[in-house]
């Protein structure tokens, strides 16, 4: 499978009751075609944690029906 990732998500407790989530992408070479790759990837996860917030704390799903484009109907 072209673009495999083993993408790392840790989340850590902070003091103020918050929670600190650190993401690692890891696996893929340090050249051009693979930089503009993971940029592309982050803004999916920096996406991704946003709907996260959102459903988290106030219980709203952005995802939904995002992705209906991709199916066939």
């Amino acid at each position: 499978m072209e673009n495999q990732l083993f993408v790392e998500m840790t989340l850590s407790g902070r003091l103020d009751n918050s929670t600190l989530v650190t993401i690692t992408e890891k696996s893929r070479k340090p050249d051009k075609s693979d930089i503009r790759w993971l940029q592309g990837n982050t803004e999916g996860l920096a996406n991704f944690l946003a709907c996260l917030k959102a459903w988290l704390e106030y219980g709203i799903n952005l995802r939904k029906g995002a992705f209906e484009f991709l199916t066939d109907k």
